[in-house]
């Protein structure tokens, strides 16, 4: 059987020299399955194939789509041309192919592994997540080749104590590694561990220096109210690489600490300018609309950082808010209502619920929920680690 495979180097990929990394990731996924031997082979299939293997990807994908034309159940050829797709950028018709292929064969871990990188590579880190999570669970001689994308699922989704858990036992056998110290010091800075976090960057540094170094130095400084020498990091690492995921939304976040708003916003709007998905600056960016009143923009921010962490009780909230602010004082009710059921300790979910009660004339239903929200709001006090809702 003749291998190809899915994905090369893109402009989604980390930087150099994190590239490499990613790079050499992508290559254990086997994308073309040549067709096997038979008695009648079909020579329009193996056309497709040799077209593939060419470099010809548009002459493949039409070869292949012919081909399905006449032989739809065939998972070979759906294979086949999602990873012709993928490999020419053409990512969402590449997911619909596999999915058509998984359909046929729901546990075939290269299919799931495939699809996976097709999610990362759009952008979409909850359903890539997914399905290495489910590829490597079929094939455990997947795990190790994709513990470091699926970290960086877990670092884009804030789920960084999952990834601290995968890096962990890896730190020692990769700790020359600037593309893992990246990825480990991300998680151990979102999950609050700064000496850590600081040793991952004092390793990457050892190396040089780098954007990525700087960007993760920031977000110290900026956990540590130290908004001179944050902003001094930021800058340097935007200066370094303006295209470094995550260095803009940064910066936008130490300009809101700093008051500095239109500032913020337009380092926000440069984020979204490279992904448009991304949380951070699309979450800020609908607070900001809220605040100026403009709620038809800012639920559409609300609505793009769902689609990067979906489900999201932060986002959630905020649309509740947008439906009570404009007079859908009901549905901010049943969103407030399911949210408290899976988040029962958001203080500032059951305080808004409250008021909606009393808009909605249940007057003991907002006393009840008014006093949890007081409860929960001293309790956290008492404990120092007060967070306040935007």
């Amino acid at each position: 059987m003749t291998i190809m495979w899915h994905l090369e180097g893109g402009q989604s990929c980390p930087p150099p020299p994190f590239r490499r990394l990613f790079l050499a990731l992508a290559l254990i996924l086997p994308a073309v399955w040549a067709q096997q031997p038979a008695a009648d082979p079909d020579a329009l299939l193996k056309h497709a194939v040799a077209l593939h293997q060419s470099g010809d990807l548009e002459g493949a994908i039409r070869a292949y789509r012919e081909y399905l034309a006449a032989q739809p159940d065939s998972l070979q050829a759906r294979s086949n041309l999602g990873a012709a797709l993928a490999r020419a950028g053409r990512y969402d018709e590449a997911i619909a192919e596999y999915d058509r292929a998984l359909s046929k064969s729901p546990d075939n871990p290269a299919l799931l592994l495939n699809l996976g990188l097709a999610y990362y590579k759009t952008g979409r880190p909850a359903e890539a997540a997914a399905r290495f999570e489910r590829a490597a669970s079929l094939a455990p001689q997947f795990r190790d080749q994709v513990t470091l994308l699926l970290a960086s699922c877990y670092n884009s989704l804030g789920k960084y104590q999952q990834a601290i858990a995968l890096l962990a036992p890896l730190e020692k056998e990769k700790s020359a590694d600037p593309a893992f110290n990246y990825l480990y010091g991300t998680a151990l800075i979102g999950d609050g561990q700064s000496a850590s976090g600081a040793a991952a960057i004092d390793r990457i540094l050892s190396q040089g220096d780098s954007a990525e170094a700087r960007l993760l130095r920031g977000t110290l400084k900026l956990r540590a109210h130290d908004h001179d020498g944050a902003l001094a990091d930021l800058e340097k690492a935007i200066a370094l690489n303006a295209r470094l995921p995550g260095a803009h939304a940064r910066l936008g976040e130490l300009l809101l600490a700093m008051r500095e708003i239109d500032r913020a916003r337009t380092a926000f709007e440069q984020e979204l300018a490279l992904d448009p998905d991304e949380f951070v600056s699309n979450l800020n960016l609908g607070v900001l609309g809220k605040q100026d009143q403009d709620y038809v923009e800012s639920r559409r921010y609300f609505e793009r950082a769902l689609k990067a962490r979906p489900n999201d009780p932060g986002v959630r909230y905020q649309l509740a808010i947008l439906d009570l602010a404009t007079g859908n004082a009901d549905q901010a009710r049943k969103a407030l209502e399911a949210l408290i059921a899976e988040t029962p300790d958001f203080a500032e979910a059951h305080a808004t619920l409250a008021a909606v009660y009393y808009r909605l004339a249940r007057s003991a239903d907002g006393d009840r929920e008014r006093a949890i929200a007081q409860k929960l709001m001293d309790q956290r006090d008492a404990a120092g680690t007060g967070a306040r809702a935007r």
